[in-house]
């Protein structure tokens, strides 16, 4: 397995800001495309395969467990 790949997935945050921005750059071109009249069709099996990646890392790399943070000294 990819240690690149696993660190990146394993970070929350920055996991979803990466998603979240490959979904408003689709959104911004199906605008773009649907104001010059070119066809919009692809857009939407785009978004089905950025899901599908998001969903194969966690199939590669589980669920990330949320670290136990300890008091005891």
């Amino acid at each position: 397995m990819n240690p690149v790949l696993r660190n990146f997935y394993s970070n929350e945050a920055e996991r979803d800001a990466v998603k979240e921005f490959m979904i408003e750059v689709l959104k911004e071109l199906a605008v773009e495309r649907t104001f010059d009249g070119k066809p919009v069709t692809g857009i939407p099996e785009a978004r089905e395969l950025v899901d599908r990646l998001f969903d194969k890392l966690q199939e590669l790399y589980g669920k990330i467990k949320e670290p136990v943070i300890s008091n005891s000294r």
